[in-house]
């Protein structure tokens, strides 16, 4: 993986508090980076540090998201929702089709990450056969039906809203469990079942939007071999 210099790089991320977010956040401060967090309550955040500016609001307010994204050289989303029936329908196709001009009016960003569900296909429905096989089963069983068709359509959107100023990287980590770093993990084209952590998915996330060459694509998120 290819980064740019450090200096000039300023990261905003939706989604701070959150189990992958709160790692993205720790692990771009370390690494020096400027980043900007949009969090409905700073309480929750149970950090402050020299770097990091943390904006009050929720994905309705437009003022607080163009705050966040001002000056960014990178922007992250790894913000979800809840499981079964509390999931509110369609809220990331909502919130992503609200940052969209915003991010394009921004001249400093230079990318944009989403961070995606498993199941979710490339947005020519194109998944490998064993995810197509499993996708409705798993969620259904985990409650996650209404999560997948809505990661699904931000992917859609994604892809046909690729005419702005700003690259884009759709990743899909699969099983995320809460330990501490221990495995660099890679983007790949297979996806992979073996568990990964949310801090090394941390670490790769702050990478990989540095990396040019994820530009345009969206990778699965597995343990370097």
């Amino acid at each position: 993986m290819t980064t740019e210099p450090q200096a000039d790089v300023t990261i905003a991320v939706f989604g701070a508090t959150g189990q992958t977010g709160r790692h993205v956040l720790n692990h771009a401060l370390a690494q020096g980076h400027a980043v900007r967090a949009l969090v409905r309550d700073p309480s929750k955040l149970r950090i402050a540090a020299e770097g990091l500016t943390v904006i009050a609001g929720d994905f309705d307010n437009v003022a607080a998201l163009q705050e966040t994204v001002s000056g960014a050289t990178h922007v992250i989303c790894c913000a979800g929702g809840t499981y079964g029936k509390g999931y509110d329908k369609g809220m990331m196709t909502r919130f992503i089709a609200r940052l969209w001009p915003i991010l394009n009016a921004e001249a400093s960003v230079r990318t944009f990450l989403f961070q995606s569900v498993f199941f979710a296909p490339e947005p020519d429905g194109s998944n490998p056969l064993i995810l197509k096989l499993l996708a409705p089963v798993a969620a259904y069983f985990t409650g996650a039906t209404e999560m997948l068709r809505d990661n699904t359509a931000v992917t859609t959107f994604i892809a046909a809203h690729r005419d702005v100023s700003f690259d884009t990287i759709v990743t899909r980590p699969g099983k995320i469990v809460d330990k501490p770093r221990g495995t660099p993990l890679v983007a790949s084209r297979t996806p992979s079942f073996a568990a990964i952590t949310f801090a090394d998915l941390g670490a790769f996330t702050v990478g990989a939007v540095q990396d040019a060459t994820l530009h345009g694509t969206y990778p699965f998120v597995a343990p370097k071999s």
